[in-house]
């Protein structure tokens, strides 16, 4: 009788340890879902575009201070390192190179506010993802902070590159919250 009350005292454990670890792994699958390569590469863009000044980024936003060979060797290190990797050549080419969009946002905080990014949301539909960026914005001399929201839509290719970014958040709604 003895050994039978030991026997279920054990399989009433295990029971309960089995339970208990089937709970745990079954929740930690339901809440840690992988990001895809694309989304990882929309949440990194979507940062560097919208969390700073940096002081490297500073240094940039203000100029050449002299050397204007030296400010544009540093300032295409600086978009070769945290955004070449991200985007279609093509896309490099024109968000980068040709407009500047990388800093515009920025330029616009630039020297009154340091902006943080709090949340990405980004969800995949048919061809292409959305995305809401949440943003945080404190005024250096007051250290008011306010937030917004900044929405889009992007394209990916093949090689999880970003290929487009279009802001449904227009830049003189952005402006004049900064102002």
């Amino acid at each position: 009788m003895e050994i039978i009350k030991n026997y279920l005292k054990l399989l009433f454990f295990l029971g309960i340890l089995l339970l208990s670890v089937g709970c745990t792994s079954s929740e930690d699958v339901g809440s840690n879902v992988e990001e895809s390569e694309s989304e990882q590469n929309i949440r990194t863009v979507l940062q560097n575009t919208f969390t700073g000044p940096s002081k490297e980024q500073e240094k940039l936003l203000n100029g050449p201070d002299g050397q204007l060979q030296t400010y544009a060797e540093e300032l295409g290190e600086y978009h070769m390192e945290h955004f070449k990797p991200y985007l279609s050549d093509r896309f490099f080419e024109s968000y980068i190179v040709n407009s500047n969009m990388a800093l515009s946002f920025l330029r616009l905080a630039h020297p009154d506010y340091e902006v943080k990014v709090d949340e990405i949301e980004i969800e995949e539909k048919e061809n292409y993802y959305t995305f809401t960026v949440d943003l945080s914005y404190t005024h250096n001399k007051s250290n008011k902070t306010n937030t917004m929201n900044v929405k889009g839509n992007v394209q990916t290719n093949e090689d999880d590159k970003l290929t487009s970014i279009q802001y449904s958040s227009d830049f003189e709604d952005i402006r004049t919250a900064l102002e």
